[in-house]
């Protein structure tokens, strides 16, 4: 949710998934996201989004 109100593409998806009632909480990884994501249609393109906000993610929580 970090980039909700970033003006790109990824502040784009970063809504959609805000919006989703029924988006997985909790400790993810990246297999059980993505699973969900692409039950839900998410494309090739937003996948790529969501997958190097997740890495950066990871980045920061390990710090």
């Amino acid at each position: 949710m970090r980039f909700k109100d970033v003006s790109l593409p990824v502040g784009d998806v970063a809504r959609e998934i805000r919006s989703d009632r029924s988006f997985p909480k909790g400790n993810l990884d990246w297999k059980h996201l993505k699973e969900y994501l692409k039950s839900i249609g998410f494309s090739d393109s937003k996948l790529e989004i969501v997958r190097n906000a997740f890495n950066y993610y990871l980045a920061e929580k390990s710090r």
